[in-house]
């Protein structure tokens, strides 16, 4: 049995230095937000994995969140709520599209790309918004840098 645990990483607040150069702990308004919280779990580049494939085109939610998507966007289907490995992370481009980021700040996938990812599908220990509510994810565990 796999037991997959998505990790939400909270942001942390910026504080605003008081007159006399301390913090007061109140949180500063961030700039206009360019990142997309997305779902990872704990896989790492070298550690156990399983070994099926998946591919279809990276789409996202209006709300921006990333899932797998059919080739045809007129197609009614499914769409295959993904879990990334950890580190990665996903943007805003210039143009509005998202993109997914390796630790390493490599852009791994576009929206609108065709993906290809190993990994499984697995039941879902916890939710997260870019789940959907569904039970299972396809959980990446493959280095996508290769």
């Amino acid at each position: 049995m796999i037991v997959v645990v998505i990790a939400v990483v909270a942001k942390p607040d910026r504080t605003v230095a008081a007159p006399d150069g301390r913090g007061d702990g109140v949180a500063a308004t961030p700039p206009a937000a360019r990142t997309i919280d997305i779902p990872t779990s704990g896989w790492k580049p070298g550690g156990m994995s399983l070994t099926a494939l998946t591919s279809g085109v990276l789409r996202a939610t209006p709300e921006g969140c990333p899932y797998l998507g059919q080739r045809d966007p007129r197609s009614a289907g499914s769409r295959t709520p993904l879990v990334w490995p950890a580190g990665y992370t996903a943007r805003y481009a210039n143009d509005k599209t998202i993109e997914v980021l390796a630790p390493n700040g490599a852009v791994v996938a576009r929206e609108g790309a065709d993906l290809s990812a190993g990994g499984g599908l697995i039941p879902l220990s916890q939710q997260h918004p870019c789940t959907f509510g569904d039970t299972d994810a396809f959980v990446i565990m493959e280095d996508l840098t290769r």
